[in-house]
């Protein structure tokens, strides 16, 4: 896991940070170092949602079309890029490449998933 990949502040209070899957658990990277990690039957349901709405996309499909691949970006830099050639609504949710995803919260919710008071 790389601990450059902070989360970022969006436009309309929300936050895009970087949710990795390896081995059946989820590593969430909340910022500063700091890790949730889940597995399918502990992963919150808005999260579930989330993952499965991006996983409904053909990614590979995606990539290859805007002729990038996947040794591209690094997975501590997905968060980061705008990704404008993907569809309108990956914006709102997010996005997969290989295993990590990038995911776009409420902020409010982001600070219940840190376990903050927002």
């Amino acid at each position: 896991m790389s601990d450059k990949a902070e989360p970022i502040n969006l436009v309309e209070d929300r936050i895009r940070f970087l949710c990795e899957y390896k081995d059946g658990q989820y590593s969430l990277h909340m910022g500063n170092g700091m890790y949730r990690h889940f597995d399918d039957s502990t992963l919150p349901g808005e999260l579930k949602t989330l993952i499965g709405l991006i996983n409904g996309f053909d990614w590979d499909a995606l990539h290859k079309t805007y002729s990038r691949t996947l040794t591209d970006i690094a997975a501590s830099d997905i968060t980061w890029s705008s990704r404008s050639y993907y569809p309108e609504v990956c914006s709102e949710i997010g996005w997969r490449i290989a295993d990590c995803y990038a995911l776009t919260v409420p902020y409010k919710y982001f600070m219940e998933l840190k376990g903050e008071e927002s």
